[in-house]
C-alpha cells in the first residue's frame, strides 16, 4: 500500500470518528423540536410563561411558551371552580375555547374539546401574525362556565425575537412549590388581602347555657313507683308545657306493712267512727234534756270527725297499697303524682323505667327550651373595662365550620358580672341569642370575640390564613398558582372571622385561605421541591 493512500485512509477514519457523537445531539434536538413545535436544533428554546388569573368564579393558572408567528403553543391551562371560598374544587367537565384577539380587532380561535386529565385543558395555539393581542380562554361545562380573561400577550416574528424579549432572572426569594395535584385533593382555596372595616375586640371562653327559667329538672318528691302501663318519656322528645310526664305512686305509706295490718288497721278505723258516731247521738239525747253541758256535745262532734278522717285515710292507704302491689295504676282517687313539664321545650335528659321504685330527690326527667340561648363569656379581669357596652359578639364553636354572631338586631346583651371570679379571675358577660333549628346545644364550650365598639379599618385576610410557625403568625403568599412566599405577618385586629394584618401582607395579594396548614407540613418534609408534574 501506497504511503498516500495510507495517509487518506487515516484522515478518513479521524473524520468518522468525530462526526459519531453528533447524531445522539441531533437526534435529542429533533425530540426538542417536536416537543415545541418542529423547531430546529439550532434554534433557542422559547422562554416560558405563565399567568394566573381569578374571574367569573374561576382560577385558571396556565403556563405555556412564548408565542410565536406560525409556531404552535400548547396552553396548559389549569381550571379550578373558585366560587366556594370554603374550598375549591377541580373542574372535571367541559371544553375551552382560546381566542387570541389581535390589536387590529381579528381574532383566531383554538378549542381543546375534552381535558388533558382532571383539571388541565391543552388547547394550542399557532398565531398567524406578529404584535401584540389579548388571550381569552371561556370554559364552557356542566360544573361551572366562565370566561377568564388571561391578559395581553405579544406574538414575535421569530424565536430569536422571543429570546431576546425575556426579561432577565433575578435572584430573590425561593418560592415553595404546592402543586394543583397537591392542591386539588386537599381543601385548598385562597384569598385576597383587601380593606375591611372590622370591629375591636376582646377574646375569651364562653359556653352555651339555657336561657333563665327555660330549663327544669323534674325529680321524686317522694318515694314511689313509676306505674306499668304509662306513656314513658324519651331523650329528644318535645313537650308541652304543662304536660305530664312522669306518674308516681307513693310507697312511704305502705312500706314494712303487710296487707293484713294495713286492713286492720281500717276496720279499726272504721270501728271507732261507728262508736264516735254513738256517742255524738247520745250526748245529743242528753243536751237536750239539759243533762251535759253544750261543751260534751261539741267534744263528742270533733271525736266523730276525726274517726270519720282515719277511715278515709286507711281506706286511701289501703288502696294504694293494693294498687302498690299488683301494678295497677291510680284512679280518680288522685293517689299518684304527676309530674308536669314547667315549660315548651325538649327532653334532654329522661331515666323513667315503668315499674321501678324511686327514692326522693332522684331526677327523673329534665326539659329544656333550646329555641334561645345564653352565651356565657369569661372576660379576664384585665379587659372588664372594655366590654362593659358590648354591643355584641362573635363566636365559633367545634364542629361548625361558620361563625355565629349575636347583636342588638339578633340579640341582646343580658348582663356583665360585678363580682371577679376568684380562681379563674373572671368576669362572665351574658348575651341572649335565637337558635333557630337548636343547632347549637346547652353546654357547648366556644370561642369568643367580645366587640368593644371601636372600629378599625386596615387591610384583612382570613384567619384560617394564619398558621403557628415556630410561634410567629406566619401565612403562604400566592406568587403563582403553583408557587408560594412564607411570610411572617403582624396582626392587629381581629373581627368577624378576619385579622387585621400591619405588616408581612400587601393589599391585592392573596394569601391561601384554606390549607395553609397542609402546605406548611409538604414544606417542612420537603414534599413539594419544584415543579414535579410534566403535560
Amino acid at each position: 500500500m501506497s504511503r498516500r493512500l495510507l495517509l487518506l485512509l487515516t484522515v478518513s477514519w479521524l473524520l468518522a470518528c468525530k462526526q459519531r457523537p453528533e447524531a445522539p445531539e441531533h437526534a435529542q434536538g429533533q425530540e426538542h423540536g417536536h416537543e415545541h413545535g418542529g423547531a430546529s436544533s439550532a434554534e433557542p428554546e422559547r422562554p416560558g410563561m405563565s399567568v394566573t388569573v381569578y374571574q367569573d368564579g374561576l382560577e385558571l393558572f396556565m403556563e405555556y411558551p412564548a408565542l410565536v408567528v406560525g409556531q404552535p403553543s400548547p396552553l396548559v391551562a389549569h381550571f379550578t371552580d373558585a366560587r366556594d371560598p370554603n374550598g375549591f374544587r377541580v373542574v372535571t367537565k367541559g371544553r375551552v375555547t382560546a381566542t387570541l384577539r389581535y390589536a387590529d380587532g381579528t381574532e383566531e380561535r383554538f378549542v381543546a374539546e375534552k381535558l388533558l386529565r382532571d383539571g388541565i385543558f391543552k388547547p394550542e395555539v399557532r398565531p398567524t401574525k406578529a404584535g401584540e393581542g389579548m388571550l381569552t380562554l371561556r370554559l364552557e361545562g356542566e360544573q361551572v362556565s366562565g370566561t377568564v380573561e388571561a391578559g395581553k400577550v405579544v406574538v414575535y416574528p421569530t424565536v430569536a425575537a422571543a429570546v431576546a424579549s425575556a426579561p432577565a432572572e433575578e435572584a430573590g426569594e425561593t418560592p415553595v412549590s404546592f402543586l394543583k395535584e397537591q392542591q386539588w385533593k386537599t381543601q385548598y382555596a385562597t384569598a385576597p388581602a383587601e380593606p375591611r372595616v372590622l370591629q375591636g375586640g376582646v377574646r375569651a371562653n364562653g359556653e352555651l347555657k339555657p336561657v333563665a327559667g327555660q330549663s327544669a329538672e323534674l325529680s321524686a318528691p317522694v318515694a314511689g313507683r313509676i306505674p306499668v302501663g304509662d306513656r314513658v318519656v324519651h331523650l329528644g322528645q318535645r313537650v308541652r308545657k304543662g304536660e305530664v310526664l312522669v306518674r308516681l305512686m307513693p310507697t312511704s305509706a305502705a312500706a314494712g306493712t303487710d296487707m293484713a295490718t294495713v286492713e286492720m288497721e281500717a276496720a279499726r278505723a272504721r270501728a271507732e267512727l261507728g262508736l264516735a258516731e254513738r256517742e255524738v247521738k247520745r250526748a245529743e239525747e242528753m243536751f237536750a234534756g239539759k243533762a251535759i253541758p253544750e261543751k260534751q256535745l261539741d267534744a263528742a262532734r270533733v271525736a266523730r270527725e276525726v274517726a270519720a278522717a282515719r277511715v278515709e285515710a286507711t281506706e286511701r292507704q289501703l288502696s294504694l297499697y293494693r294498687s302498690t302491689q299488683s301494678g295497677a295504676s291510680t284512679g280518680p282517687s288522685g293517689s299518684a303524682f304527676e309530674l308536669r313539664s314547667p315549660v315548651d321545650g325538649v327532653v334532654s335528659y329522661a331515666e323513667v323505667t315503668p315499674g321501678a321504685i324511686v327514692e326522693p330527690g332522684m331526677r327523673l326527667v329534665s326539659v329544656v327550651n333550646p329555641e334561645r340561648l345564653w352565651l356565657e363569656a369569661r372576660v379576664y379581669e384585665a379587659d372588664v373595662a372594655k366590654v362593659e357596652r358590648s354591643p355584641g359578639a362573635a363566636f365559633t364553636v367545634a364542629g361548625f365550620d361558620r361563625e355565629f354572631s349575636v347583636d342588638e338586631k339578633t340579640g341582646r346583651r343580658v348582663a356583665v358580672g360585678s363580682v371577679v371570679d376568684r380562681v379563674t379571675r373572671t368576669v362572665p358577660v351574658i348575651f341572649e341569642l335565637p337558635n333557630p333549628g337548636g343547632v347549637l346545644k346547652p353546654g357547648m364550650f366556644a370561642k369568643v370575640m367580645l366587640y368593644t365598639g371601636e372600629t378599625v379599618r386596615g387591610v384583612a385576610i382570613p384567619e384560617s390564613a394564619v398558621v403557628d410557625d415556630n410561634g410567629k403568625p406566619t401565612v403562604f403568599v400566592m406568587e403563582g398558582g403553583e408557587s408560594f412566599f412564607k411570610r411572617a405577618i403582624q396582626p392587629g385586629v381581629r373581627s368577624g372571622g378576619h385579622v387585621q394584618v400591619l405588616e408581612g401582607v400587601r393589599e391585592g395579594e392573596r394569601v391561601v385561605s384554606r390549607g395553609a396548614y397542609e402546605l406548611k407540613l409538604s414544606t417542612a418534609a420537603g414534599a413539594a421541591v419544584g415543579h414535579g408534574h410534566s403535560h
